[in-house]
């Protein structure tokens, strides 16, 4: 859990969480956050669309409800659960879980027509235990498990499970696995353009350098002909996203069961992200903060169900946002919400959001997920590093980035749970790490 008197990251903030940045400055910081979370979750339809057999009208229409569903779930939470400004949006594991249903379905001879129904209320049924878990209270009770040593490893091993996919996007890694040159070269000019600006520049600008560089990076990479390379196609100009898409809701007790486990395990991701924000803000927030963000998840979820999209999650990139802009008024967040759900009523104009190439939403992601391992680096410098210490840190941190380079079929033939966990590296080392700290090494021979 954190400390009190932990220092806050590297920088004061411009605007606290309450201060209301001048009119301008909101709209401008507004629209970073929109381009920051259309560079996090624009890529997410395509890929589940593709897995999930829709056509290029049904995956336009994800997209649409991706970005209504996800505004809404992340008003509601920085209004009503955690009050932090972090994106609730498409989670990574979700949508694994979704592509590896697709692909396993012709093997179990489930038609894709079925499986989606069946997916919309298995995330619903997640949806429903984690609102469950969050107004009992019991991920608050659960923080004192989350020591340095545990939250340091979280960061990083988070950080690392990633950066495989934000390298393969910028570099325009396709299914040949041959890297597209252009692509690399347009991802370099983002990054540079974000690090120079956050190191160079002062006040304003130095606050909006994900927005430049996203939108320097997008021009530069459709001169380079970098697309997304996908052509959108919708019906109307307006159009209220559609409950239960894909049909009624169906029952799979496999695709519950694996949809609920797979709800419980993304709740290390929503403790991370408001871990990291504390990390930002340089404060200790209050055991509620947990619950009511556990709970909000889960009604977000019944939402995605609801809206036939995958289940969301915090992004836990929204502390590096946050601590790059050095801006974490709810204000601006709160406008961005309302925008991007105004424009998930607008279909062209959400196609043409998803149309970020991915080599530039990569690249700003990889920028901010620095200030994610400084996070976990200045959680690690709290540590007296001895013997005992670097095994209970070092121990986790090499088996979970261990299991990251694993071949997919690895653990195939172990039990269904096991496979989840020590399938994920970053969840098989936040385990090892809370084990080795709290039971198997405990300090001054305490246990938990």
């Amino acid at each position: 859990m954190a400390d009190k008197n932990a220092p806050a990251f590297e920088g004061s903030l411009l605007y606290g969480l309450d201060e209301v940045p001048p009119f301008g400055q909101t709209l401008a910081y507004s629209v970073q956050w929109l381009s920051f979370t259309l560079a996090n979750s624009a890529v997410v339809p395509i890929v589940v669309g593709n897995a999930l057999g829709l056509d290029q009208a049904g995956t336009a229409a994800l997209a649409q409800r991706t970005f209504f569903f996800q505004a809404l779930a992340s008003l509601l939470q920085v209004t009503l659960g955690h009050r932090l400004p972090i994106i609730e949006g498409p989670s990574g594991m979700w949508w694994g879980i979704f592509i590896t249903l697709a692909a396993m379905a012709p093997a179990l001879g489930k038609p894709l027509e079925t499986l989606r129904t069946d997916l919309e209320l298995g995330v619903m049924a997640a949806g429903l235990v984690l609102l469950a878990a969050g107004l009992a209270g019991l991920v608050g009770k659960a923080l004192k498990l989350f020591t340095p040593a545990v939250t340091g490893s979280v960061l990083l091993l988070l950080g690392l499970q990633l950066s495989g996919t934000f390298v393969r996007g910028m570099l325009g890694i396709g299914a040949n696995g041959g890297i597209d040159l252009k692509s690399a070269m347009v991802s370099a000019f983002v990054v540079a353009v974000v690090v120079l600006i956050n190191l160079k520049a002062k006040g304003f600008l130095k606050s909006i350098a994900i927005l430049i560089g996203t939108a320097a990076g997008w021009i530069i990479a459709a001169l380079a002909g970098v697309t997304s390379g996908v052509h959108w196609t919708h019906r109307t100009a307006v159009a209220i996203p559609q409950l239960f898409a894909w049909g009624l809701p169906t029952f799979d007790p496999g695709v519950v069961l694996t949809s609920i486990l797979t709800g419980l395990l993304v709740l290390s991701n929503l403790v991370a992200s408001i871990l990291a924000m504390e990390r930002v803000l340089g404060a200790e927030l209050p055991q509620r903060t947990y619950d009511r963000g556990v709970a909000l998840t889960g009604f977000s979820d019944i939402l995605a169900g609801l809206g036939a999209t995958v289940g969301f999650v915090p992004y836990s990139a929204g502390a590096g946002m946050v601590s790059m802009t050095r801006v974490a008024a709810r204000l601006p967040f709160i406008v961005f919400s309302f925008a991007l759900m105004a424009l998930g009523l607008l279909p062209p104009v959400a196609s043409f959001l998803a149309s970020i190439p991915e080599p530039v939403g990569y690249s700003v992601l990889l920028a901010s997920f620095c200030q994610m391992v400084g996070f976990g680096l200045k959680d690690y410098a709290r540590l007296k590093f001895d013997s005992r210490d670097c095994f209970v840190v070092g121990l986790p941190l090499l088996f979970g980035t261990g299991i990251m380079f694993l071949p997919a079929g690895a653990f195939a033939g172990v039990p269904a749970l096991a496979r989840y966990i020590l399938g994920n590296g970053f969840i098989a080392g936040m385990l090892l790490c809370m084990l080795l700290d709290h039971l198997l090494l405990p300090k001054n021979g305490s246990r938990v």
